[in-house]
């Protein structure tokens, strides 16, 4: 399999992701295992095998925009299923960190916007709150009714709480813990990478 041209832009990449996600993807062998037992996998999202293939010829700006690992559900199954033991995971969090760093603009800005609106509940109430989460997204994008309907049977049937909505939750002092030890990890490597 053709790999790198030798270009230094081209190697610089895959090292980096490699450091990054402990993953020795030269090891890849390009058999598909991953991408044939992958859930999210279509023709719309390549799947994790044509994702490494990018990685491996260097192509930063497909790897970081391919939508395979913003749709990644941390399944696991590639990593089960790889004869060398390759965590997509691993590899998806990296890209994950390397485009947030470069600044790269999502290809799902949704499943972006709602990952941030569940961290900033799980941060202020200790976990998510469903209801207030599912609403402050649908009206971000414009849809404050979208799932009101939902919602409405959820309630009759004791499922989620009005009055949680309104009272909100009690804090919960490790949550809060765990968030500020992650600052300080970043901040961390903000300043090792300086």
């Amino acid at each position: 399999m053709h790999r790198l041209k030798g270009i230094p832009e081209e190697r610089r990449f895959l090292e980096d992701v490699i450091e990054k996600s402990g993953q020795n993807l030269l090891e890849c062998l390009q058999c598909g295992k991953c991408t044939g037992s992958c859930p999210i996998s279509s023709q719309t999202v390549g799947g994790p095998r044509k994702l490494i293939a990018r990685i491996l010829h260097g192509m930063e700006d497909a790897a970081l925009e391919d939508p395979t690992w913003w749709y990644c559900v941390s399944c696991g199954t590639c990593a089960n299923r790889c004869p060398v033991e390759i965590n997509m995971y691993k590899v998806a969090t990296a890209l994950c960190e390397m485009a947030e760093a470069n600044e790269v603009v999502p290809c799902e800005p949704a499943i972006h916007r709602f990952e941030e609106l569940f961290l900033k509940s799980v941060r202020k109430h200790g976990r998510v709150q469903e209801l207030k989460t599912v609403m402050q997204f649908n009206i971000s994008r414009l849809q404050p009714f979208k799932d009101a309907k939902k919602g409405l049977q959820l309630m009759l049937k004791g499922a989620i709480s009005p009055v949680q909505f309104i009272k909100g939750g009690a804090k919960d002092p490790r949550v809060a813990d765990i968030f500020t030890r992650i600052e300080q990890i970043k901040q961390g490597e903000k300043a090792h990478e300086s």
